[in-house]
């Protein structure tokens, strides 16, 4: 346990909370200013959660509601995923155009590896960057009727096959109540 609350100080301080605004009059660059207690506290708790405690753990070490821990790794996870994204992609979309760039001119004179490796890129960069438009689905104006088929047929199947059961029942011979 003591070496999980070593790991849990090393990556509180090698972790860096990224602001959403720095506080009005603050005088301060974001990147130097004091976190709040709120904000100190959600490091805290992931800084134990990374450090391999459980909510249980983290909870209990805090004082705090195993939900309040969750919230606080959560929304940090957040924050954390969307300060990352946005340089992840920006690094991604150089390499794409360093490998487009190489294949370019190779691309323009027809040669079909290029062309395709270009289009294999194109179609990356176009997903990566949320450039595909969404799906459309197209629906048909008989599928309303269409099911609504499907379901009286369904119907009178399971119900045929109750009366037949009912009247085959009737009609068994085996079957005496007088």
């Amino acid at each position: 346990m003591l070496a999980a609350a070593e790991r849990a100080k090393e990556v509180r301080a090698t972790l860096e909370l990224v602001p959403n605004d720095p506080p009005e009059g603050a005088g301060r660059l974001p990147s130097e200013r004091v976190p709040t207690p709120q904000e100190r506290q959600a490091i805290e708790a992931l800084s134990y959660r990374m450090a391999g405690l459980s909510y249980d753990q983290i909870a209990e070490r805090m004082g705090v509601a195993v939900d309040t821990v969750s919230k606080l790794v959560e929304r940090n996870l957040t924050r954390a995923r969307n300060t990352i994204a946005e340089p992840m992609r920006d690094l991604e979309n150089s390499r794409l155009d360093r490998v487009q760039a190489a294949i370019w001119p190779d691309a323009l004179k027809g040669d079909p590896t290029a062309v395709g490796l270009f289009l294999q890129i194109s179609a990356r960069r176009a997903r990566m960057n949320g450039l595909d438009a969404p799906k459309q689905i197209a629906l048909s104006a008989n599928v309303r009727v269409e099911m609504q088929q499907a379901l009286a047929d369904l119907r009178s199947v399971v119900l045929g096959e109750v009366v037949s059961e009912a009247l085959d029942e009737r009609d068994d011979p085996s079957d005496t109540d007088d």
